[in-house]
């Protein structure tokens, strides 16, 4: 049952609950009822306590009189006491649906932990790990000294495999043509690992020209590509020099420029949690997850390019359009 405390002026407010001044002498000339202290008020299973009632330092129980009831401030919400959730989880629940539908907008503070203990009718340590957890989904960020903020949500971005791009509505034509700075981290053949040999269908240890290659936009790092072509096709040419790097139209131009007729691209999409390089080297806050994009490129005979993108889930939006034949 909710617990009510009554909209006092603060001078009142400590004189309500002293343990020195009898509740009756404070409470007389407002004609409050006070229930016998033969009850200990939390003794009692929530479904049997007073609907609306005080408990005093004392440790005695005040009934609370309609005139009074309607000029309060609810302290504890109505959540479900069947809800089967640890404590924590509801609070974190309650939060996050108010950050999800805007009533906690980005950038808002969160109420305090001492707020929140009262709202909640909970102790410290619930509150604590319901902030912990929206912390880790990335829903909120702490301050020294500040507070706990509602996290200000980037600008998102699309990602689209398709070959033609539309920057008017933010659609990029592929991850390798993003509009900013391209850092090359990597850049030298090499035995081909086991599972890159196996998505370019190449005998194990077969050289491949190895990449890999960090993309920022707007100055912030947006993600990381590991990408590799059979070293026969390259060698010798221009696609082999970093320094032609970034490459006009991306990958697919570079390899349309090898004279390759480029037919399909598969893709498998997943999501995780970054790794703690990737989180580094994406500049991510805990909680934020990456899309996982593996991307194998055939070619009339052959699959000749294979990629594996790690991108920042915060940012993007991947998009695909898929004609029905």
């Amino acid at each position: 049952m909710p617990v009510l405390l009554p909209v006092l002026p603060r001078p009142r407010l400590p004189k309500l609950v002293s343990p020195v001044l009898p509740v009756a002498q404070v409470l007389g000339p407002m004609e409050i009822t006070v229930t016998p202290p033969l009850y200990d008020y939390l003794a009692f299973p929530s479904h049997e306590r007073l609907p609306f009632a005080l408990q005093t330092r004392e440790g005695k129980v005040v009934r609370l009189p309609d005139w009074l009831i309607l000029g309060s401030v609810l302290v504890a919400p109505s959540i479900d006491s069947a809800d089967p959730r640890a404590v924590y989880q509801r609070i974190a629940h309650d939060l996050r649906t108010q950050i999800l539908s805007g009533d906690l907008p980005p950038g808002s503070a969160l109420p305090s932990e001492t707020e929140l203990v009262r709202r909640y009718g909970s102790s410290r340590g619930p509150v604590r790990q319901a902030i912990n957890l929206l912390r880790s989904e990335g829903l909120i960020d702490s301050h020294q000294g500040r507070g706990v903020f509602v996290r200000q949500r980037p600008t998102t971005r699309r990602l689209s495999i398709e070959g033609v791009a539309d920057r008017t509505n933010g659609t990029l034509d592929s991850v390798e043509d993003v509009d900013g700075r391209l850092e090359v981290l990597r850049y030298t053949p090499t035995a081909a690992p086991a599972e890159v040999a196996d998505r370019l269908a190449l005998p194990e240890g077969a050289r491949v020209l190895a990449r890999r290659f960090r993309f920022f936009v707007e100055d912030r790092p947006a993600l990381l590509s590991d990408s590799y072509i059979p070293y026969d096709l390259v060698k010798g040419t221009p696609v082999e020099d970093p320094e032609n790097e970034p490459w006009p139209g991306g990958m697919l131009a570079q390899l349309r420029s090898l004279g390759l007729d480029v037919r399909e691209i598969t893709e498998d999409v997943a999501t995780r949690t970054p790794t703690p390089d990737e989180l580094h080297d994406l500049g991510l806050r805990p909680g934020i997850p990456v899309f996982e994009v593996t991307r194998t490129v055939h070619a009339a005979d052959r699959p000749v390019a294979t990629s594996r993108l790690v991108i920042a889930g915060d940012r993007y939006v991947l998009s695909y359009r898929i004609p029905v034949l």
